[in-house]
């Protein structure tokens, strides 16, 4: 049994606002700029996209901090039934929490049990699945529930994307080098690391009619690097034609690529090696939403797919913040400006640390 799966609703808490229509908006006026806040790291200091508010001081506050993040983030679906199965995706769990607690910390046996506790809060007591996969974690949430309700196991699924702040993760990207200490720049010539940020992304898959459908989802492994896909970009470019046969697309059905691109030095050239391997001269309009959202890590594949459908709902392709100077060796340019073009259909990329790749396509039902 094969059904369609569809995207039934979105919501949203990030830097750029805490409902899917307010980042829509921020990223309409804004022309797409980050308003990042200062993480400090010993002496050293770097930009951060953090939610609204100060950062938590103790523990308490964190898991506070965090459960008002998940209810809003959940609130524009309205009542979801108790039962309905959760996904949830991140690269950090509740190590925040840890984190603020006084030594000895005794850790529970797994993160995701942090899973159980959103659950509660939200009233939801149906079947919890955790995904912590690096930055692709969304993406295979989504995956996953999308492979349910295409197989009739279930009818609905509610996918919840969260990253919150920790010291641990900061601490651990600015020791191998891969942060910016003033911005992300995707694709530009003088992109210098990644901006960090906050984010909770809820996404709503349904067996049930909706404006947009899931055309494809996949995801794959490229073992070139712990850090980094191969640089000729073959396996995203395999990936992606994969994709692109699930949905039954050729190429020029595409309408717009959402790059990953989060101002990796050696990352987004493979990226871009990857997408002239698959549309050759024929290449769709980009964008990158990293500039404007931060790099929300495990949650950003749910947080950027919420973010993206919000502005096109709104009848615009956001804007590339961050792009200023084209990079020879990239020879690609995503939009910088907001465009009124009409989008059908949309390519989602996601590369991830440890090898992850996914792609996603998504296609208005009417």
């Amino acid at each position: 049994m094969t059904r369609a799966v569809y995207l039934a609703g979105g919501g949203l808490c990030c830097t750029a606002g805490s409902t899917p229509a307010t980042v829509a908006e921020a990223l309409a006026n804004s022309s797409g700029r980050l308003a990042a806040s200062a993480l400090s790291l010993g002496e050293r200091r770097f930009p951060y996209a953090a939610l609204p508010g100060p950062l938590p001081q103790d523990a308490d506050d964190w898991l506070r901090r965090a459960e008002a993040a998940c209810r809003r983030a959940v609130a524009p679906l309205g009542a979801l039934p108790g039962d309905v199965p959760l996904f949830f995706a991140s690269s950090s769990f509740q190590i925040g929490h840890f984190e603020a607690q006084p030594a000895p910390r005794d850790l529970p046996p797994a993160c995701a049990s942090f899973v159980g506790r959103v659950a509660g809060r939200l009233g939801l007591d149906g079947v919890r699945h955790s995904f912590s996969n690096a930055c692709i974690s969304g993406q295979q949430a989504i995956q996953a529930a999308a492979a349910q309700i295409a197989d009739g196991s279930i009818d609905d699924a509610l996918v919840l994307g969260c990253e919150l702040y920790n010291r641990s993760t900061a601490a651990g990207f600015a020791g191998m080098g891969l942060l910016s200490p003033t911005a992300c720049r995707p694709f530009d010539r003088d992109r210098d690391g990644l901006v960090l940020g906050e984010a909770v992304a809820a996404l709503q898959l349904s067996a049930r009619p909706a404006g947009w459908r899931l055309a494809a989802v996949d995801s794959a492994l490229d073992a070139f690097s712990p850090t980094g896909p191969t640089p000729d970009g073959s396996r995203i470019a395999a990936l992606l034609a994969a994709c692109l046969a699930e949905a039954a697309l050729p190429p020029a059905d595409i309408d717009l690529v959402k790059l990953h691109a989060a101002g990796s030095p050696t990352n987004d050239p493979a990226e871009a090696n990857a997408l002239r391997t698959v549309f050759g001269n024929a290449m769709p309009p980009l964008c990158s939403l990293k500039g404007s959202l931060g790099h929300a890590l495990g949650a950003s594949g749910v947080v950027e797919t919420v973010a993206l459908l919000a502005c096109l709902d709104a009848g615009f392709v956001p804007p590339t913040a961050g792009f200023v100077t084209p990079d020879p060796e990239i020879s690609l340019q995503p939009a910088v400006d907001r465009s009124n073009r009409p989008v059908r259909r949309v390519l989602l990329n996601g590369i991830g640390f440890g090898g992850g790749l996914a792609a996603m396509i998504i296609e208005r039902s009417a």
